[in-house]
C-alpha cells in the first residue's frame, strides 16, 4: 500500500487585517493587563456582532460613546497599533480614513486617535510609505496599505450600521469619497 505524504498549502495572507473591539468593563485600570489580556477586556464586532452590539448599549448607559475598544491593524501579518491605544473604535476609522485622504492629497496626513494625543500619521519618506501610530513607525506598501484601510473602515461602518443604526465611525460619504480620491491617485492604479 502506498504512503500518503500530507502536505500544507499555504494561504496568503491579506494585505491588511482588521478587527474592531468593543470593551466590556466601564474602563481600562491596569494598562499592562489589558495589552497582555485583551480577550477579557474586548468583544470583537466580526467575531460576536450580537454581544458586541449589546456590551455598546450597555456601555451607553454609563459612558458617553460606546463603541470605546480597541482597533486591531495588521498589514502583510505585521501589528500596525499598539496594545495600549484603546479609545473610540469609530472615531480611530474616521480618523484613518480623513489621514488617507490628507495623504492623497497632500502626500502627508496627519490625525490622532480620538481621546488622546497619540499621531496617526502616514508621510511618504523617498520610495518609502511609513505610518506612524504612536511612538510605533512601520513601513507600509501603499498600493494595499491605502484600499485596505478603506475597505476595513467601511467594513466596520457597514457592522454599526447594521447592528447599532447609528454611525460613529467614518461615514459612507468618507469612504465613498476616499475611494475615488485612491482610485483617481496612482496608488490606485494596479
Amino acid at each position: 500500500m502506498p504512503e500518503t505524504i500530507g502536505y500544507t498549502v499555504d494561504v496568503p495572507l491579506p494585505a491588511v487585517a482588521s478587527n474592531s473591539y468593543i470593551l466590556i468593563p466601564h474602563t481600562v485600570t491596569d494598562l499592562d493587563d489589558f495589552t497582555e489580556n485583551h480577550s477579557a477586556y474586548l468583544v470583537s464586532v466580526y467575531d460576536e456582532p450580537e454581544r458586541a452590539a449589546a456590551v455598546w448599549r450597555e456601555r451607553l448607559k454609563r459612558n458617553p460613546y460606546g463603541d470605546e475598544g480597541f482597533v486591531s491593524l495588521e498589514h502583510y501579518g505585521h501589528d500596525l497599533i499598539s496594545g495600549e491605544y484603546w479609545d473610540q473604535v469609530g472615531g480611530i476609522w474616521a480618523n484613518m480614513i480623513e489621514v488617507v485622504e490628507q495623504f492623497l492629497d497632500r502626500g502627508i496626513g496627519e490625525s490622532t486617535f480620538p481621546g488622546q494625543p497619540a499621531p496617526i500619521a502616514l508621510r511618504q519618506l523617498g520610495n518609502t510609505v511609513v505610518l506612524i501610530v504612536g511612538t510605533k513607525t512601520s513601513v507600509v506598501d501603499p498600493q494595499t496599505f491605502l484600499a485596505g484601510v478603506v475597505d476595513e473602515a467601511g467594513r466596520y461602518s457597514a457592522w454599526v450600521a447594521e447592528h447599532i443604526g447609528q454611525s460613529t465611525a467614518a461615514t459612507a460619504e468618507d469612504i465613498a469619497r476616499a475611494r475615488v480620491k485612491l482610485t483617481r491617485s496612482s496608488y490606485g492604479r494596479r
